[in-house]
């Protein structure tokens, strides 16, 4: 496979020179240089879908937290979180957990095995920046990118000499944490470290719903202990017009898995470790930015009780070129290429399983003279191993009309394949499955407004997606559970947003306020008691407000968090009640010369709500959390 990715990189590469000299040159710049190379797919992306952006500011709160706690309180995607300290997946836009990708430095961590990501082993100390993208884009970013994308990744500087940063936290429920960066960077080089540390016994009290009688017992949560490690380094060349950039990120959890509220001991453990690393080089030329990367991924995970011990484990290798022109003012052009190769070994499967796919890409865009319409056409061609995949292809408009009120429309086909584990299992795998294809409609305003000292940004979006082949696991007439293409799916929906910031003197006010309604329904199917019915852990309503309010270096931030009922069965006969959660944070910071430090305080579901996620997965009441920071500038 290294020969396949180097012939990749040498055919993009080798007419760089060539192509670079029919064109003017730039008007070179370092700041202009640095804001081309730092571009990317996902910044194309955003323009036509609706999307929110995390910066580092937003994120600092969630250091100690992992990207499962900022998907939640931040977007209007549900977070299914199976307990704290456990897995959580994502559900966007009416979807399943397989259909929103992750992307990490723009590569896809979508375990092949498992076609999800646990967003709680993802630190929110490793991520500088969290583009929330609400909608299908398989022709940027190929397979499962059907209800939307998570793009996260770190930033870098040159020029910034040593920095360091630090935090210590600790509490509920023996919890304790400690994050830690040390940078250092010249004109031409930088290199940074960071480190994250958590653990936490999780013996919360909660109910027992399912005991005898009117008083019900109050119970410890047992076995539910967890322990997570991760360190992130990272080293950054720049050339002139060239940029050369080195990441590694080890990740490793022990999580003891506790009982669900149907049995009264567990012995599960589960042991994750992952390895990812990339290499990433772009460099301006004429007219062109040219990128190449590639990366390697390693993840293990083993399950062990009493009765079963099993280990499985994935090697990743991905290698992508693309090449961005700029023919003129109004018109851009983007092509690429990608390759990926997976092999997964489980005593799941009955031997080594494989995965070659290889994709070619292109997006062009026009904008006219005014700036006042812009169009986005983009389309993908995917060969998984023999066999040609449908091709993905999206077409986004935008109209600005008064001031900076804008008019979004995208439509889009996808796609989204069937993962190891769905093929492969034994006994239980389906070898003849087809991938499951998407249409998707969207459109969204937005206004950005300010006036003195008030700045506004509002939007709105409705969406409407049609899934075709959707891969649902059933039992068939044996009794046995197998994956099979049955359904088609709609989804459809209305998300708001809204910001609103005060700010006069020394004080800082702000409002911000997510909602999203979805309804999500099977219209075709082998079980026609299902259509119309609401799939399961899709609520149709839900919601965060966060308000702030700070003076001068205190702040206090107040969150909100609503989520409808979910319904636990294919007819809709059962249901989770709906839940609202509040969350409290007080931060005081002090600067001392060149450094700073803070203290913190966080109440975590301030009102004691007793309320579950999954069903039969009891959750905790009030945590809380005590932490110092300490920032040097050196």
């Amino acid at each position: 496979m290294p020969l396949i990715h180097l012939f990749i990189l040498i055919c993009l590469v080798v007419p760089i020179n060539y192509i670079g000299a029919q064109t003017d040159s730039f008007k070179y710049s370092l700041e202009v240089d640095t804001i081309l190379l730092q571009s990317s797919r996902w910044q194309e992306a955003q323009k036509t879908h609706h999307s929110q952006q995390l910066d580092k500011n937003s994120l600092r709160p969630y250091n100690s937290r992992s990207l499962s706690d900022i998907l939640s309180l931040e977007s209007s995607f549900f977070v299914k979180n199976y307990g704290i300290g456990n897995s959580s997946t994502l559900s966007g836009r009416g979807g399943s957990a397989a259909q929103t990708t992750v992307l990490w430095e723009g590569f896809d961590i979508q375990n092949p095995m498992l076609g999800q990501v646990d967003l709680s082993l993802i630190s929110g100390s490793f991520v500088d920046y969290a583009t929330i993208q609400y909608g299908g884009e398989a022709a940027l970013f190929g397979n499962s990118a059907v209800g939307g994308a998570i793009h996260i990744g770190s930033k870098h500087q040159f020029g910034k000499g040593w920095q360091f940063g630090g935090q210590m936290q600790a509490g509920s429920f023996e919890s304790f944490g400690q994050q830690a960066q040390l940078i250092y960077s010249n004109k031409i080089y930088s290199v940074s470290l960071r480190t994250n540390y958590q653990a936490a016994k999780n013996n919360f009290p909660y109910i027992d719903i399912n005991a005898f009688g009117q008083q019900k017992p109050i119970l410890l949560q047992q076995n539910a202990a967890t322990e997570q490690f991760g360190i992130l380094n990272e080293h950054h060349f720049k050339i002139k017009n060239q940029r050369l950039g080195l990441k590694i990120w080890y990740q490793q959890a022990d999580r003891q898995l506790p009982p669900t509220l149907l049995s009264s001991q567990s012995t599960d453990r589960q042991i994750d470790i992952s390895l990812r690393s990339v290499l990433l080089w772009s460099m301006v030329h004429d007219k062109m930015i040219w990128k190449a990367r590639t990366a390697f991924f390693v993840e293990s995970l083993r399950f062990q009780n009493q009765l079963i011990d099993d280990y499985s484990l994935v090697f990743s290798s991905i290698t992508e070129a693309e090449n961005k022109w700029y023919i003129h003012q109004q018109h851009q052009l983007l092509t690429g290429i990608n390759c990926r190769f997976s092999t997964a070994i489980s005593d799941g499967y009955q031997s080594t399983r494989e995965q070659l796919r290889a994709a070619i890409f292109a997006a062009y865009q026009f904008q006219t003279k005014n700036r006042l319409f812009e169009s986005h056409l983009r389309i993908r061609s995917e060969i998984v191993n023999t066999q040609l995949i449908r091709p993905a292809a999206s077409a986004g408009f935008i109209w600005r009309f008064y001031k900076e009120l804008k008019a979004k429309v995208q439509l889009s086909n996808n796609y989204r394949l069937p993962t190891f584990n769905d093929l492969y299992w034994k006994v239980l795998g389906n070898p003849n499955l087809k991938p499951e294809y998407s249409w998707n409609t969207e459109f969204s305003v937005q206004l950005p407004w300010s006036f003195k000292k008030i700045r506004l940004e509002t939007s709105m979006s409705c969406f409407s997606n049609w899934v075709d082949d959707w891969i649902l696991w059933t039992p068939n007439a044996t009794g046995l559970w197998r994956p099979e293409n049955i359904d088609r799916v709609w989804a459809r929906g209305i998300e708001a947003d809204l910001d609103l910031v005060y700010k006069s003197g020394p004080w800082l006010t702000g409002i911000q306020l997510n909602y999203a309604f979805t309804k999500s329904t099977r219209i075709a199917g082998k079980k026609p008691e299902n259509l119309g019915k609401q799939l399961i852990y899709v609520p149709e309503h839900q919601g965060n407000l966060k308000v702030y309010l700070q003076y001068k270096s205190t702040r206090i931030t107040y969150q909100h968090q609503m989520v409808s009922a979910r319904y636990t069965d294919n007819l809709n006969l059962e249901k989770l009640p709906l839940y609202q959660l509040a969350h409290l944070q007080i931060d005081h910071s002090f600067l001392l010369n060149t450094s700073s430090a803070a203290a913190f305080v966080r109440i975590a579901n301030l009102f004691g709500t007793n309320y579950q996620i999954i069903q039969m997965r009891p959750m905790p009441w009030q945590q809380f959390e005590l932490g110092i920071r300490l920032d040097i500038n050196h």
